[in-house]
């Protein structure tokens, strides 16, 4: 299976040309590298390397516990400019690499995933964070630290779009506090080691990020929706449908995150998203409805039992500090991202993966 199109690799090079070179003849390490987002950062290094006079080196670790769906040895093409390391993500902490860049997407951020593994979801955004924090200081490398849009919470309506100032309307206690509350005292780690040790590390907080190489079994709206119809079922909507989101496509996604981690001048939190349309699920099904498959219907269902009912109403991000401190601005309109999605779903999404 290929879990990306290579046009959207080109597409984000071309678009980081001048900040990719920063990388020339360095060592970085990604965690989380088998993911969704994992993935792309590899790949578009590969991409990079092509090219490079002074390639970068790749040090990849993930343990695959929601990365599953992918084999091991998809991700192992030749390529001696990159190291792949099965094992968890703490093990890149003790590696004997000196390392220049740390990219931290390790994370479980499925809420069917995080509601069945609560204490390994705790783990790998505090435990994890704080002992590559710590390698991040005696190596003086710069780090990312993905957080996550839902630090936020359900946001109070005055503060849609919401900026990251925004300090948050989240519960301690509940089926989707082990992810919000982690990724919160994640962040707080990064700025213990910003403030005291001098570390250069930034944050990244993406609203729904998607695009090809979400697996159904992620179980998140538009791989949901994509599994759907591929097997000819109707689109679930949970809940009342009302909910509304943005989306962002996984090219300017990974632009953003890779110029917070190169281009920034000092260390800071950025929404990463796309912030119009903000649309509720209802409209997302009716919009792929119409777009992608006439025939299908859409269902109004519960909640699985499985999936924490507890979602914010609305989620929309404010990326007014992305958009002037780094130059940035999504490209991929939402019905352009839809149809590279589900082009691409109905060409990989085969019953050993639904």
């Amino acid at each position: 299976m290929k879990y990306y199109l290579d046009s959207d690799i080109d597409e984000i090079v071309t678009s980081l040309s001048s900040s990719l070179t920063k990388l020339s003849g360095k060592t970085i390490l990604i965690t989380g590298a088998a993911g969704f987002l994992g993935r792309y950062f590899v790949a578009t290094l590969q991409r990079f390397n092509e090219s490079a006079e002074n390639p970068v080196s790749i040090i990849a670790l993930d343990n695959y516990v929601t990365s599953a769906h992918v084999k091991r040895g998809d991700n192992r093409r030749v390529d001696e400019n990159i190291e792949w390391i099965y094992g968890d993500a703490a093990i890149g902490a003790n590696l004997p690499d000196k390392f220049d860049y740390i990219l931290h997407a390790a994370g479980i951020a499925s809420p069917e995933h995080y509601r069945a593994n609560p204490l390994e979801t705790i783990n790998v955004a505090v435990n994890v964070t704080k002992d590559l924090l710590e390698r991040a200081k005696n190596n003086q490398a710069r780090m990312l630290f993905f957080s996550s849009s839902e630090i936020y919470g359900d946001p109070f309506p005055e503060f849609i779009p919401t900026n990251e100032e925004y300090r948050g309307n989240v519960s301690t206690r509940g089926p989707r506090a082990c992810y919000d509350e982690s990724k919160r005292m994640g962040e707080t780690l990064c700025w213990i080691y910003e403030t005291y040790y001098d570390v250069h590390v930034s944050i990244a907080r993406p609203f729904n990020v998607y695009g090809p190489g979400m697996m159904p079994k992620d179980y998140r709206v538009l791989p949901n929706f994509a599994a759907s119809w591929v097997k000819g079922d109707s689109l679930k909507v949970y809940g009342h449908g009302n909910q509304t989101r943005t989306f962002c496509y996984i090219t300017d996604a990974i632009v953003a995150f890779m110029k917070i981690l190169l281009d920034g001048k000092s260390p800071n939190v950025y929404n990463v998203g796309n912030p119009s349309p903000e649309i509720s699920i209802t409209q997302l099904a009716e919009k792929i409805r119409q777009q992608v498959d006439k025939n299908i219907s859409v269902d109004i269902v519960k909640y699985p039992s499985t999936y924490p009912e507890d979602e914010p109403n609305r989620r929309c991000p404010d990326i007014s500090r992305i958009e002037s401190s780094l130059g940035y601005k999504p490209k991929t309109d939402l019905d352009d991202g839809l149809l590279r999605f589900f082009t691409w779903a109905k060409e990989n999404y085969s019953s050993e993966y639904l």
